[in-house]
């Protein structure tokens, strides 16, 4: 008796798992997916790194190692827009009110190093009166070197402390001047000259803006440049 019924456990248990197997429609488990198997993460691209600023009569560029433009701000812009993004790269810079001149007004001066943007008190005008000028006397802006821009002066560009004789490309002597206080002798070039429609009343072709480069005549080295400088056919 006590086969018989062991044997008819065994004929249940069979039928049960044949049954439990015709109605199986996938795997009884999921298996982790392999190393091989996992999604290659994609590298996120690494943000420019900042090497040089470059001077133009249209912008100021901030460029990377390779001369490619990170960023670029006009003078005509808000100048305050102009100062939060060089701060981006250049750091906060130190500012001095500027009491003016005979032909420049008064305004406030944001400096990082050698590089001085003049920001004037009267409000712009395009396209004869920019926002704001730059003024370089050195080689470096905050912690980037800064120069002329590629073209402008020559195919490389020209910084403070170069010899005048390398403005080979674009640059027309505008005038030579000696300081009655010093007897100090001058040279002022003027490279990238862009011209500027000013209306019907002043149709004058040669009105335009440029980038002043000042030389001593003496060293017969760059001092200075600026932009943009105007020049209304004066």
């Amino acid at each position: 008796m006590r086969k018989r019924n062991a044997r008819a456990i065994v004929v249940m248990l069979a039928a049960a798992i044949t049954l439990s197997g015709c109605g199986i429609t996938g795997p009884l488990y999921s298996p982790a997916p392999s190393a091989t198997d996992a999604p290659t993460p994609t590298p996120s691209p690494e943000a420019p790194v900042a090497a040089s600023v470059a001077i133009s009569t249209e912008s100021i560029a901030v460029l990377d190692a390779a001369g490619a433009t990170i960023a670029s701000f006009d003078y005509f812009q808000p100048t305050a827009e102009v100062v939060v993004g060089l701060s981006e790269y250049l750091g906060a810079p130190v500012d001095s009110p500027n009491p003016g001149g005979n032909e420049s007004p008064p305004g406030i001066d944001h400096v990082w190093g050698d590089l001085r943007l003049s920001d004037t008190d009267t409000p712009g005008t395009a396209p004869e009166n920019p926002n704001h000028f730059v003024f370089v006397e050195g080689t470096s802006a905050g912690p980037l070197p800064i120069a002329t821009a590629a073209g402008v002066g020559s195919a490389a560009g020209v910084r403070v402390g170069d010899p005048v004789t390398s403005l080979t490309l674009g640059a027309e002597l505008a005038a030579t001047r000696t300081d009655p206080a010093t007897g100090r002798t001058s040279e002022t070039y003027w490279t990238d000259m862009v011209p500027i429609a000013l209306g019907e009343s002043d149709p004058s072709s040669s009105a335009h803006l440029a980038v002043m480069v000042v030389a001593n005549s003496v060293t017969g080295l760059i001092e200075l440049f600026a932009a943009p400088t105007a020049n209304f056919g004066a």
